[in-house]
């Protein structure tokens, strides 16, 4: 089992390459920008991992780096605070971490980070209306799988919101289409009276009109609808003829 001795002097080996490698960590430089060099640049800490770690991956090489910068921008920024604060220069903080000067060569990024996101918390603290801080902001210190990862999230929420407007939607179109039976029957008869010659649907209406009317009255009954009575007696070579007829209750015939 290696000793603590042993595993710092591995880890201290294990930054002073990252640091070697500004492509993984000068955000201003244009190698940060060339995705090919930065794989092969992780690639060579996956490499160095592998000396303790047979199975180090990519994954594992950016979460322990992100580890690192974390524990070092925390005590960095304890640094800045006492300086800040006007305390002389015995009693400036200072760093308990044992790989803080290892990662001093981030100082400065580091440092102008620190600052502005302070600038930045002032502002939101100024302003009750200010919009909440994005929590997927991007300060520069971010690593490709960590961006990937925001990506990733934000697509997901996306998606998710496209998918639940969708079902609102249709569950709308679906409550609209829920029709009642009445509902049913009267698209059933337009559709018929559609298919109606023009003359045939002037009859049409006009029975159908007075039969809602002796039904709002209520005078209607079992018999109240006779059509084309009188087409019987006209015989087979007599045209067409329409009648409609309407008896109400107060019909004698009914009555008896």
């Amino acid at each position: 089992m290696a000793s603590v001795r042993d595993t710092q002097k591995f880890w201290r080996e294990f930054l002073e390459l990252y640091r070697g490698l500004p492509a993984l960590w000068k955000v201003k430089s244009d190698d940060y920008k060339n995705r090919q060099l930065k794989g092969e640049c992780y690639n060579t800490l996956v490499e160095k991992l592998k000396e303790i770690d047979p199975s180090a991956t990519r994954g594992m090489v950016t979460k322990k780096i992100n580890a690192f910068r974390s524990n070092y921008r925390r005590e960095l920024k304890k640094v800045l605070e006492s300086e800040q604060s006007g305390a002389g220069a015995d009693d400036v903080y200072k760093p308990s971490l044992w790989y803080f000067k290892d990662l001093k060569f981030l100082w400065d990024q580091d440092r102008v980070s620190i600052i502005d996101n302070e600038k930045e918390e002032n502002c939101h603290e100024d302003s009750l209306d200010d919009p909440e801080p994005d929590p997927y902001h991007d300060d520069g210190s971010l690593e490709p799988e960590q961006k990937e990862a925001i990506s990733l999230n934000k697509k997901i929420k996306t998606d998710v919101e496209a998918k639940r407007s969708e079902l609102l939607s249709l569950s709308c179109s679906l409550l609209d289409r829920c029709d009642d039976a009445v509902d049913v029957l009267a698209k059933s008869w337009a559709q018929e009276f559609r298919n109606l010659s023009e003359d045939q649907q002037i009859y049409a209406r006009k029975g159908i009109n007075d039969i809602l009317f002796e039904g709002r009255l209520g005078t209607l009954h079992r018999h109240s609808v006779k059509i084309n009575e009188n087409s019987i007696e006209q015989g087979k070579g007599s045209s067409p003829n329409f009648v409609l007829s309407l008896e109400t209750i107060s019909n004698s015939s009914f009555d008896e």
